[in-house]
């Protein structure tokens, strides 16, 4: 793969699918750091690329550094909220930091997107049960749950 990449990537350094594909490689050998200093130098020149951001916060991952990611795909969620890569992503990267009721509300994000109303309800529900009582964790939580149920009666009454 070196030999069919290494020139179209020499040639044109900047083009994402030679990066990305460049990337993918580079995990596959375990190269982390190299996947992640190559997506972050593509990202000064194409800082919104929705590939390159998910790339990184999954190259991140595999390194052992999903800390890292959590602040990118919170980011990204934020600007893509209908996208399920990113939600299914930061779920996994909060499963990897122990922060499961962050966990439970990006999959309720994705059940939310698949209309799986009761679903997503019952995951804001848990979340919002293992924050500290009070806190602004759980009136955030709280406060989806209740937007999850005024749309789910919206889809009811169509």
């Amino acid at each position: 793969a070196h030999e069919l990449l290494d020139p179209l990537l020499a040639a044109e350094p900047s083009n994402r699918f030679y990066i990305d594909s460049a990337t993918d490689l580079d995990l596959y050998e375990k190269k982390y750091d190299q996947a992640i200093t190559r997506l972050e130098k593509a990202l000064k020149g194409n800082p919104n690329n929705k590939v390159l951001r998910l790339n990184l916060a999954h190259a991140l991952q595999k390194a052992g550094r999903s800390t890292e990611s959590i602040s990118i795909l919170t980011r990204y969620t934020y600007d893509n909220t209908d996208d399920t890569n990113g939600w299914h992503m930061l779920a996994q990267a909060y499963a990897d930091n122990g922060r499961r009721d962050a966990e439970l509300a990006s999959r309720a994000e994705l059940m939310a997107l698949r209309g799986q109303w009761d679903k997503a309800i019952q995951h804001y529900i848990q979340a919002s049960q293992l924050v500290e009582v009070d806190s602004l964790d759980q009136a955030r939580y709280d406060a989806r749950i209740d937007q999850l149920r005024l749309a789910r009666a919206r889809v009811a009454n169509l």
